[in-house]
Parts: C-alpha cells; sequence; structure tokens
C-alpha cells in the first residue's frame, strides 16, 4: 500500500479498534449489572478486572465508571439509572470519536447541573468529531468557565494546593524529576523555558525532551547567576563541587556537589568555565588548595569586552545570544589558562559541552576565536570561525 491507500486504511483501523472499545465496555457494563466481581471473590468490578485482563488499578476504574456513563447502571436498591451519555454512545459505536474523548465528555458532564448535561454532551461529541482529546478538554473547560465561572475559579485555586514537585535519585545515578503544575502556573514555566529550548543551530540534534531538560538547568544557572536569590546559610545560593587536585589533573575519580551529586572531573573541568559554580581544589590532606571566586572567570569589564567582540555564542553557525553564553577559557585554568579577553571566547551551553566532550580546538586569530573541528568532521581541520552574529548585526 502507498500514499492515500495507507491512509484509508489507518483510517479504518482505527475506527474499528473504537468500535471494539464500545464492545469491551458493554461487556463490562454487563460484568457489573450481573454482579460477576463478586461471584469471583472480587470487592469490585476494577479489583475483577484489574485480575483478569492484567490492567493498572486506575484504569479499571475508568474503563468502569465510561461504561456506567455510557450504558447506564443499577443502585444497592435495584432502582435503574439511565445512560448518561447516549449520544457519546453513539459516536463510540459508529468509530467517530475515542474513549479518551469519552473521558472527557464523561469528566465535563460530572461536574455540570443536571440541566446542562443534554446540551453539554451534545456539543462536546459533536467537536469531538473535529479535536483530539487535549483540544478537546479545553474546549470543555471553556464551556464549564462560561456556565459555572464560580466553580472554576475554586478548581484553580484548589489546582495550586495540590502542586507537588520531587527529585527521585534512581539507581543509575540519574534524577527522575517529578510533579504536577497548576494550568496557570505551568505556563509561567513554559514561558520561561520556551526560548531557552529552541535549538542551538542546525547541528543540534537533541530531542524536543532533552531540549527541554537542558533549559530547565540553563534557567537555573542564570538565576543562580542573577544574585537575585535570598541569601541560604548566610550567603548567596551558589554551586560548589568538591575534588582532589590530582583527581581533576589526571582526571580520574568522582568530585561531590552541594548535595551529594557524584560528578566527573571532566565535567567538572566544564563547569568551573561557569562563573556561578566554585570548584573546590583539595591537596592531599584534603584542604582546600584552590577554592575558586565566583568572578574568577570573568570579571563585568572583561564579560562586556567579549560581548562587544564575539556578539554571541562562537560556535560556527550558532546564532544564540551573548544572554545564553558562558566564558569560556581556550586554555583551561589548571592549565595554566589566564582570564582575560584574549584568552577566551563566549560559548552557549549546548556548544560548550560539545568543546570539552570532542575534539575541536579554538585558535585566536586576528583578534578573534576560530574553531578546528576534529578530523571526521574535517579530515582537513581546516579552522572556521562563526560569522552568525556579524550578518545578524548588518
Amino acid at each position: 500500500m502507498r500514499g492515500q491507500q495507507l491512509i484509508d486504511e489507518l483510517r479504518a483501523r482505527e475506527t474499528h479498534i473504537r468500535q471494539l472499545e464500545y464492545e469491551r465496555l458493554q461487556l463490562i457494563h454487563e460484568i457489573h449489572e450481573q454482579g460477576l466481581a463478586k461471584e469471583m471473590g472480587a470487592y469490585s468490578t476494577a479489583s475483577f478486572l484489574r485480575d483478569t485482563v492484567r490492567i493498572t488499578p486506575a484504569d479499571a476504574r475508568r474503563r468502569v465508571a465510561d461504561a456506567n456513563a455510557l450504558f447506564g447502571s443499577t443502585t444497592l436498591t435495584g432502582q435503574p439509572i439511565e445512560a448518561q451519555l447516549p449520544v457519546a454512545a453513539t459516536a463510540l459505536a459508529a468509530g467517530v470519536i475515542s474513549r479518551d474523548h469519552v473521558q472527557v465528555v464523561r469528566t465535563t458532564i460530572d461536574k455540570l447541573p443536571d440541566e446542562h448535561h443534554a446540551e453539554v454532551e451534545q456539543l462536546l461529541v459533536g467537536e469531538a468529531e473535529r479535536f483530539d482529546p487535549v483540544k478537546l478538554g479545553k474546549l470543555a473547560l471553556r464551556t464549564r468557565a462560561h456556565l459555572q465561572p464560580e466553580q472554576v475559579v475554586l478548581e484553580e485555586q484548589a489546582a495550586r494546593k495540590r502542586m507537588e514537585f520531587s527529585m527521585v535519585e534512581d539507581v543509575d545515578g540519574m534524577i527522575m524529576v517529578r510533579g504536577r503544575l497548576s494550568p496557570e502556573c505551568a505556563e509561567v514555566l513554559k514561558a520561561a523555558l520556551s526560548p531557552l529550548a529552541k535549538p542551538a543551530g542546525k547541528d543540534d540534534d537533541r530531542s524536543a525532551a532533552r531540549r527541554w531538560a537542558d533549559a530547565l538547568v540553563e534557567l537555573a544557572h542564570r538565576v543562580l547567576n542573577s544574585d537575585t536569590l535570598p541569601q541560604d546559610g548566610g550567603r548567596r545560593p551558589h554551586l560548589a563541587i568538591t575534588i582532589s587536585y590530582e583527581q581533576l589533573r589526571d582526571q580520574i575519580g568522582l568530585g561531590r556537589g552541594n548535595f551529594g551529586a557524584l560528578i566527573t572531573p571532566q565535567t567538572i573541568r566544564q563547569i568551573a568555565c561557569d562563573a556561578g559554580i566554585t570548584p573546590i581544589v583539595l591537596n592531599s590532606e584534603g584542604k582546600p588548595l584552590d577554592v575558586g571566586r565566583e568572578q574568577r572567570t570573568a570579571t563585568p569589564a572583561i564579560r562586556a569586552a567579549l560581548i562587544a567582540r564575539d556578539k554571541g555564542c562562537t560556535f560556527p553557525g550558532c546564532d544564540r545570544p551573548p544572554e545564553w553564553t558562558d566564558a569560556h577559557h581556550i586554555v583551561h585554568w589548571l592549565n595554566g589558562g589566564i582570564t582575560s579577553e584574549e584568552t577566551m571566547a563566549l560559548l552557549c551551553r549546548f556548544h560548550h559541552t560539545i568543546i570539552h566532550e570532542q575534539d575541536w580546538e579554538i585558535v585566536m586569530r586576528g583578534g578573534f576565536p576560530y574553531y578546528i573541528p576534529p578530523a571526521w568532521v574535517d579530515p582537513q581541520r581546516k579552522p572556521i570561525r562563526n560569522t552568525m552574529h556579524v550578518e545578524i548585526a548588518n
């Protein structure tokens, strides 16, 4: 199959799967109504489904709720309850909408007074033929905001109280970030991260998820360097990493961060370029040999000169502005590099990492940084200069 034939087949399969979802919910409804779960020793239909078809508890509860909403149910006293979503049931049976659409309609109807149920169900099922479940959910919220504005405001306030954030170390040393934000707070975070999450030029092959993760760290770096945070323990918050001189020189072992993170010497050599990070180098007796000062790498005057010269990241092809860059030592400070305009270059965090991890070299020619590519990029290793900012300025 090719072209339109493939697309038509995909749509046909999707319709068939949705129709099977309808039939499956019918079966769940009958199991629930006949009380088969209790006969089989389960305390609820949801727990019966969980054990029988091996699904998560949350999915089992959603399936039972969807089935009852589509087909009705019976109370403990034997009184029948009419189907809450007859229009959605018909649309799902025809394969026009998905079960995700049904859940949006159901959860919206559950929050509305009875007099609005029929009208809102008809509206949302009709729009479900045009919109995916996420967009339909936004339409549903706008509808509720029109019908019950005070309730929506209360829910928004309650959402803020349910916000949470945690960082848990995984078995491989990675940190799992988990949490949830209210919609308006998520908008604030997205607004701050969005400009930092853009691709750093045509050679940036990071996934979108990786770029957003890097953007979050970049945002933290900028805040730490901004001198706007309240003091912590009597001083401005900063990151300090402790490592022995021999480990840093020979690039063996691990350093330790403020909060116990173990970091390789190679990474410490890179982040030592950042003015907001203090490397604490210990001698063989464990005493501080050199405590780098936070303006050790680039004074305000030197950084101003670098900005005037480089106008942004100097890596070839990168157009990131100076606000997104670190001042990088062309000759590392551990190897005798000094802090001056002639021995430093601006690099965005993405290309700063590349310089430290790959075989790129930097040389100064005519007062400007030129980059010598690794042999696998250019066998002739011809020095090249970034002219993006010159072109933008002109």
